[in-house]
C-alpha cells in the first residue's frame, strides 16, 4: 500500500476551491503523503492551485461508464492509503467502485434543504443546525478519528499567472495600490443574478467615491460586462479575457469583491478578497455563505426563497423579488465598509 491520498471533487468552481480546507487538514494529519485530485477537466486549472495536489485526474465533462470505471481502475492500481469521495455523485461512486480504504463521506443535510426549498420550514435546527461546507467536507477525517480543524481557504497562484494579470492590469491602467473593486455580475444560473442596471448603478456610485472598478467573469458574462462598462466608462473591463487563475490574481489585489453567489466568490475569499455577496433564490444555510471577517452577505428573501438548491429553477414570478429586493444603495454601503476594513 503506498500513501497516497486520493480525493474527489468533480463539480463545480466554488464547491472545489472549498475543499482547500479539507486539504490543510489533510496537510496536517498525513504531511508527506502526496495527494491526487480528480476533477472534471474544465475545473483542471483551479484544482492545480489548491495547497499540496500532486497530481490532477481530469474527468471528461461527458465521460461515460467506461471511462469512469477505467479511472477507477487506474487510481486502485496506485493502492491508495485514503479514498475520499467529497462529491457523492453517481460519477464519483462509479469512480471509487470497488476500491480498498474508500473512507464514509458526509452528510449533504439534503433532507432540511428540500423541506426548505419545497415547503418553507426551517428544520436545520433539529438536524444539528446548518453547516457549511467546508465543516461538514471534516466529517470523513474525524469518523477516522482526527481532529479536523476548520481552515480558511487558499489557492497558491504561480508567479507567471500573477505576471499575467499584473501586465493586464498595467495596461489598462491600474497600478500596485490602486483602490480596486471587482464586480462580477455573473453566475451560472440567470436566476442569481441581480439586475444588470443596478450593477451600472453601483460601478457608478463607487466609480464617483474614486474607485477603481474591475468587471470579472467569463466569457459567458461578457455580454452583460460589457454593457455596465459602456454605461460607466471608467470601469476596466476584464471579463472574459482572463482564465480562471489569472482571475484569481487580479482578485488578490483587490479590495473587495461583489457579486452574485457564484464561484468567483470563493474564488476570491481563497486569495484573501473579502466579499459582498448577494443571495436570492438559494439560501446562506446551504453552506455556501462567505466566511471572511470583513465579508458581507446581503439576502432580502420573499416567502417564495428559496425556490431551488442551487438557482437552477427558473423564477416564476413575473418580477425576480427576491434579487430586486436588494438595494443599491445597500450593497454600496456594505462594499464601503469592505473597503474602509481593507484600509486599516
Amino acid at each position: 500500500m503506498s500513501d497516497i491520498i486520493v480525493v474527489l471533487r468533480l463539480s463545480s468552481l466554488g464547491d472545489v476551491v472549498l475543499t482547500s480546507s479539507f486539504l490543510a487538514s489533510c496537510a496536517q494529519h498525513f504531511p508527506a503523503a502526496p495527494i491526487d485530485y480528480v476533477v472534471r477537466e474544465d475545473l483542471a486549472a483551479i484544482a492545480s492551485a489548491l495547497p499540496g495536489v500532486r497530481r490532477i485526474h481530469p474527468v471528461p465533462r461527458g465521460a461515460g461508464a467506461g471511462a469512469l470505471l477505467a479511472l477507477g481502475s487506474e487510481l486502485r492500481r496506485a493502492r491508495p492509503a485514503h479514498v475520499f469521495d467529497l462529491h457523492h455523485s453517481v460519477r464519483s461512486r462509479a469512480i471509487t467502485l470497488g476500491m480498498p480504504n474508500l473512507r464514509p463521506g458526509f452528510g449533504k443535510q439534503s433532507v432540511p434543504r428540500w423541506v426548505l426549498v419545497h415547503a418553507h420550514r426551517d428544520l436545520y435546527r433539529r438536524w444539528g443546525g446548518a453547516r457549511s461546507l467546508r465543516e461538514r467536507m471534516l466529517e470523513p477525517l474525524r469518523r477516522l478519528g482526527l481532529e479536523a480543524h476548520l481552515h480558511p481557504t487558499r489557492l497558491v497562484l504561480p508567479e507567471t499567472v500573477r505576471a499575467r494579470a499584473a501586465t493586464r492590469l498595467a495596461a489598462a491602467g491600474v497600478h500596485p495600490g490602486d483602490a480596486c473593486v471587482a464586480v462580477a455580475p455573473g453566475a451560472r444560473w440567470p436566476s442569481k443574478c441581480w439586475p444588470l442596471e443596478r450593477y451600472l448603478a453601483l460601478a457608478q456610485q463607487l466609480a464617483g467615491d474614486g474607485v477603481r472598478v474591475v468587471l470579472v467573469g467569463g466569457e459567458a458574462e461578457a455580454t452583460a460586462a460589457g454593457m455596465v462598462a459602456l454605461g460607466e466608462p471608467r470601469c476596466i473591463n476584464l471579463c472574459g479575457t482572463l482564465d480562471v487563475l489569472e482571475t484569481g490574481a487580479v482578485l488578490s489585489g483587490c479590495r473587495a469583491l461583489v457579486g452574485n453567489d457564484s464561484g468567483l466568490a470563493h474564488v476570491a475569499e481563497a486569495v484573501g478578497c473579502p466579499t459582498v455577496v448577494l443571495f436570492g433564490p438559494t439560501s446562506p444555510q446551504f453552506g455556501y455563505a462567505p466566511f471572511l471577517d470583513r465579508s458581507q452577505l446581503l439576502y432580502q428573501p420573499p416567502s417564495c426563497s428559496p425556490c431551488s438548491k442551487n438557482g437552477s429553477r427558473p423564477c416564476m414570478r413575473p418580477t425576480h423579488v427576491c434579487m430586486e429586493n436588494i438595494d443599491v444603495d445597500a450593497v454600496a454601503t456594505a462594499t464601503r465598509r469592505v473597503v474602509e476594513g481593507a484600509l486599516r
